[in-house]
């Protein structure tokens, strides 16, 4: 009995060395990673420096209590999913199992198959547990992209129109100015502040906009290969960008300027990273997910993310720029959101960073569109 779901991580602490291995072997052929403790330090150790799921333990270890040892587990790690096994089994060592925090209770020997069938509910449960505590940072998230979003559509049109009159006045004043005149260089540093103030504000807006849905049918691969083309001209010119699109058109109810503004976000990240000279993969394409979407990737060639940048980019206002606000990832992941899709950033193999863009799309063939 093969398990369908992705291969998981168990502890299993038994002193019985002969059992443990011969039960690890065929566990491993099952698709699950077995590690193995003959006692509770062994296991201590295993649980503070490892990963782990599930724990499999023996009731009876040498001279220690396999029940006294779940309890101590439990303690330090209430969400562990403990199963039991002895090969003394009577109801009164089944409820202190249970009273101990075992989540399911095993007689041996026991078949392969029972074993499985009881693994398989503890992973699921495990997946669970996950699966909730994503959604819950998800939202908390989202919350947080609504509220600051909510405050930049507030205060960015008020401050725009503000910093235009400083700045028309500003700029009456530095024309009228003579060169020489001490009062000059003032001016025009407040009118450059002016000029920085007002592209800040347009971020904000921008970060705004993007929680906004507007319905389009925008052609991926030719907004991408535009969008690409006229930063390679500008403020990438000095990078090696490598374009691969797809031979279909891919199409998307993504507003193109919205999508615009993403990619010239993530182009710009990639070219800060690789100090402006790197060299940045762009690769649109259509995956399957319980639907069609398409993936846009953007890889450079720089150091890539550190954990804790990983843990924290999508994160309104968390920057590694010294002139930077943090909301263009942010941005890019509102957008997504608003959309029904996906974003997210990881490491490449190759050591530098990739964001990934996930859009629900429909496949153009011969000019006609197709659901895939």
């Amino acid at each position: 009995m093969t398990m369908s779901a992705p291969s998981r991580r168990l502890l299993l602490v038994d002193d019985d060395q002969d059992f443990a291995i011969a039960t690890s072997r065929a566990l491993a052929l099952e698709g699950v990673d077995c590690l193995l403790a003959g006692d509770g330090a062994a296991a201590r150790a295993a649980l503070a420096t490892n990963s782990i799921d599930v724990v499999l333990l023996d009731v009876r270890l040498g001279q220690e209590d396999g029940t006294e040892l779940a309890l101590q587990l439990k303690q330090s790690q209430p969400d562990l999913i403990l199963v039991i096994m002895t090969a003394y089994a009577s109801v009164d060592s089944a409820v202190a199992a249970l009273q101990a925090g075992a989540y399911d209770y095993l007689r041996k020997p026991f078949f392969l198959d029972e074993l499985m069938q009881v693994l398989k509910r503890c992973f699921e449960l495990a997946q669970i547990r996950q699966d909730k505590l994503r959604i819950e940072q998800e939202l908390a998230l989202h919350r947080k992209l609504e509220a600051v979003s909510q405050l930049a559509t507030g205060l960015s049109h008020d401050f725009k129109n503000m910093l235009a009159v400083i700045r028309a006045n500003l700029a009456v004043i530095n024309d009228r100015l003579q060169q020489d005149d001490r009062l000059k260089p003032y001016a025009s540093d407040a009118l450059e502040a002016t000029a920085t103030a007002t592209d800040l504000v347009a971020q904000l807006m921008d970060f705004a906009r993007s929680g906004l849905r507007r319905d389009t049918r925008t052609d991926l691969g030719q907004t991408i290969a535009a969008s690409v083309a006229m930063l390679s001209r500008s403020l990438c010119r000095d990078m090696q960008l490598t374009l691969h699109l797809p031979e279909q058109a891919l199409i998307s109810p993504i507003d193109s300027g919205q999508l615009e503004s993403a990619i010239a976000n993530l182009l710009i990240n990639a070219r800060d990273a690789t100090s402006g000279r790197g060299t940045v993969w762009i690769r649109l394409q259509s995956v399957w997910q319980g639907g069609l979407y398409a993936r846009l990737t953007v890889e450079d060639d720089g150091p890539g993310l550190s954990p804790e940048e990983l843990g924290h980019a999508l994160e309104p206002r968390f920057t590694t720029k010294p002139d930077g606000m943090g909301l263009g990832l942010p941005m890019i992941r509102q957008l997504a959101l608003v959309y029904s899709g996906s974003f997210r950033i990881e490491n490449a193999a190759s050591g530098g960073a990739r964001a990934v863009l996930d859009l629900p799309c429909r496949c153009e063939v011969q000019g006609q569109e197709e659901n895939m």
